[in-house]
């Protein structure tokens, strides 16, 4: 009887596992590359070494199991794994990575495919710069930096479950401005890759209508350290809050368009009033902004596209205009948390990191 009760209740947990594994359309890819640093500024001319690099990947190819998959063509989601010696130089090191993406069909037929791949994550630089050991590297100021990657991608299918590829990439390594130097790392490079399904590609299914609110309210608190070396030297960090809120009307099933408005006090803006002479007091380090958005919508993931003007701020020496990009993650119905990067037309300023709460 024991026996019998054991194998009843191994055989609901095989099934539980296999049931939730059904879900899944899933493929590994194993994508070497060669490429090169793009020296966007002088002095990095020193480092012109060409390199390869690998990436694995593990993606989800989606079927039409959530509402958008169908008005996005079917994308696929993952995770990948990326390396590379860059050159093997002693003053940049090697890189580690690893950031989730998202695989878009831009044009699909049986066989062929063009893709587009975009992702994001954290990665790890070996060698930062340093005024005394490593002074030649000066676009690497921390070894935790952020990893985005941008790639177009032709695919074509060998069998029903395995396919080749060939692909140009992109991939741009900094910390957000968390500490300079933050110049960053640009990598240019191309290769092949071959995917392969672990199990049978499974068949699209049939698409259901979802009624979705027409209006949300999003309000979100971000924070970060960051450090500017240029005015205070070295390991000083200054807090930077951020206050985020945007009204979104519903477009499609896919997408929204709002309006926002941003709080901002970046208390490294004391330090660089203080070092060029300026008065000010407390309430008019306080930066606002208004701004427009556009946010894509995959489920409980979206990212957003923001454009804004400041309306006041008494350091306003990058620029008037500001741009964001964010990615929101819904916890629950009501809460999320949220992670933005802004920049002024290239130049980062700050990445935050936050939480906030959603009506409807």
């Amino acid at each position: 009887m024991i026996i019998n009760s054991f194998d009843t209740v191994s055989a609901k947990s095989n099934d539980t596992i296999n049931n939730r594994c059904d879900k899944y359309n899933l493929q590994v890819e194993f994508r070497p590359s060669y490429g090169f640093i793009i020296t966007h500024h002088p002095e990095m001319q020193y480092f012109r070494a060409h390199f390869p690099m690998f990436e694995f990947s593990i993606q989800n190819v989606t079927y039409g199991r959530s509402y958008y998959q169908k008005s996005f063509n079917y994308p696929a989601f993952g995770i990948t794994f990326l390396y590379s010696d860059l050159g093997n130089m002693p003053e940049i090191g090697c890189v580690y990575a690893i950031y989730p993406f998202l695989r878009f069909n831009l044009l699909k037929s049986r066989k062929n495919e063009l893709n587009f791949k975009f992702g994001i994550g954290p990665g790890y630089l070996t060698k930062i710069y340093d005024a005394q050991e490593n002074p030649k590297n000066t676009f690497i100021g921390a070894h935790v930096n952020a990893t985005i990657h941008l790639s177009l991608e032709y695919n074509r299918f060998i069998t029903d479950r395995l396919s080749l590829s060939a692909f140009i990439g992109f991939t741009h390594c900094s910390n957000g401005a968390r500490r300079t130097p933050n110049n960053g790392i640009n990598m240019a490079h191309a290769g092949i890759s071959t995917k392969y399904f672990i199990h049978e590609p499974k068949e699209r299914l049939p698409q259901k209508d979802v009624e979705r609110p027409k209006t949300s309210f999003y309000v979100a608190f971000l924070y970060i350290i960051k450090d500017i070396d240029e005015y205070t030297g070295y390991d000083d960090y200054f807090s930077v809050y951020n206050i985020q809120a945007y009204y979104m009307w519903r477009l499609t099933k896919v997408s929204k368009l709002g309006v926002g408005c941003d709080l901002v006090y970046d208390m490294t803006d004391r330090e660089v009033l203080k070092f060029k002479g300026i008065e000010f007091n407390d309430f008019e380090i306080l930066r606002t902004g208004i701004n427009v958005s556009y946010e894509f919508c995959f489920d409980d993931t979206s990212f957003f596209i923001v454009a804004g003007t400041h309306l006041s701020g008494k350091d306003l020496s990058e620029g008037y205009l500001y741009q964001k990009i964010c990615a929101k993650q819904n916890l629950t119905k009501h809460f999320f948390i949220t992670c933005a990067l802004t920049t002024h037309f290239g130049w980062a300023d700050f990445f935050t990191m936050g939480a906030g709460f959603r009506i409807n």
